[in-house]
């Protein structure tokens, strides 16, 4: 009986342990990048970093990468409920251009710490237009099939959703962080 209690406390602990939820804000972003290093090593390149909002405590997290930037070959890997699985094998097709042209590095090109920051600017946009309860249900860094440089092919993009005003919200930033589109 005493070891069942026991087991009773433990619990909740152990599964709080295994919260894999990041807040959709700076904070939480580079706590993002802290674990992509950490997972795939620092200078691991990039064409695709996903967090998907699940409605519950953890957000999936996709990545497609590699360890060799002159390679086709790519992995990509998904992060649920704090475990990394292999999902699938990426051949890239390029033409007149190396792959490296079309990948990024973690604050090299990109920051995810930008990226939360653009979460909290297009929240701010989002409650002035009165869509106050407006949470983020994907956000993604990628790499656009077609660019002539990095700077106009890479792009963040946040998707909200209000359900107050049952209603989408799309915003796409250049790698700056300049507004390049808002769909509503």
């Amino acid at each position: 009986m005493r070891s069942f209690i026991l087991l009773l406390l433990t619990l909740p602990l152990f599964l709080f342990s295994c919260k894999s939820g990041f807040e959709h804000n700076r904070a939480g972003m580079e706590k993002l990048n802290k674990e992509l290093k950490e997972e795939f090593n620092a200078n691991a390149w990039y064409t695709s970093i996903e967090l998907a909002n699940s409605g519950g405590s953890d957000d999936v997290v996709t990545v497609d990468l590699t360890k060799d930037p002159n390679s086709l070959k790519q992995e990509q890997w998904s992060q649920f409920h704090g475990f990394w699985d292999k999902k699938a094998d990426i051949t890239l097709s390029i033409q007149g251009a190396a792959p490296k042209s079309f990948m990024f590095q973690l604050d090299k090109e990109i920051s995810l710490g930008k990226l939360g920051d653009l979460m909290d600017v297009s929240r701010k946009q989002l409650a002035a237009k009165g869509a106050d309860d407006a949470q983020v249900i994907l956000a993604q860094i990628k790499a656009s099939q077609q660019m002539n440089t990095k700077e106009e092919g890479i792009y963040y993009a946040i998707s909200f959703e209000s359900k107050k005003q049952n209603k989408s919200y799309n915003f796409v930033y250049n790698l700056d962080g300049s507004l390049r589109k808002l769909n509503e």
